[in-house]
């Protein structure tokens, strides 16, 4: 069972070189734990350093390319803290699981294998070359479209 995560929480990594937190304090400040070192900063010295862009950076590509950062935990601040900063947080995509059951129920719908990603490209105006990249909306504009279309197959 997992911890829950912190609500201050900006992010927290460990690794094999190490151990670090950062979190962001009822008053302000922020707890930084690295290793075994402790210190707590406020915020206008983070910011007059650079720190809280750099963190926002490094929260804002872990968030968008979570399998390069396998050891990196964004907390709800790491979140906004990206958002604020000008990075806009993707939404996620349903995955390998969810592609393939889209698959299978337009193979149920009779839609031919060989056409499943034109009929996306088409429902969403832009080329689709993997059904595991589409986000739930996505996949509820393409199903509605295949579901208006049907009668093309089935005829």
């Amino acid at each position: 069972m997992t911890a829950p995560i912190a609500p201050g929480l900006i992010y927290e990594n460990l690794d094999g070189y190490g151990y670090f937190r950062a979190s962001l304090n009822s008053d302000l400040s922020v707890t930084m734990v690295d290793g075994q070192t402790t210190r707590t900063v406020t915020l206008p010295v983070l910011e007059l350093l650079g720190t809280l862009k750099a963190w926002a950076k490094r929260c804002a590509d872990a968030l968008a390319h979570p399998e390069q950062f396998p050891n990196l935990m964004i907390g709800p601040v790491g979140e906004r803290l990206a958002q604020r900063h000008g990075r806009a947080i993707p939404a996620p995509t349903i995955g390998k699981a969810r592609a393939c059951t889209l698959h299978r129920d337009f193979a149920r719908l009779g839609v031919p294998s060989g056409t499943h990603y034109a009929l996306c490209s088409r429902a969403l105006n832009t080329t689709v070359t993997s059904l595991a990249a589409l986000t739930d909306e996505e996949v509820l504009l393409v199903w509605d479209f295949a579901r208006r279309e049907r009668q093309a197959y089935v005829a």
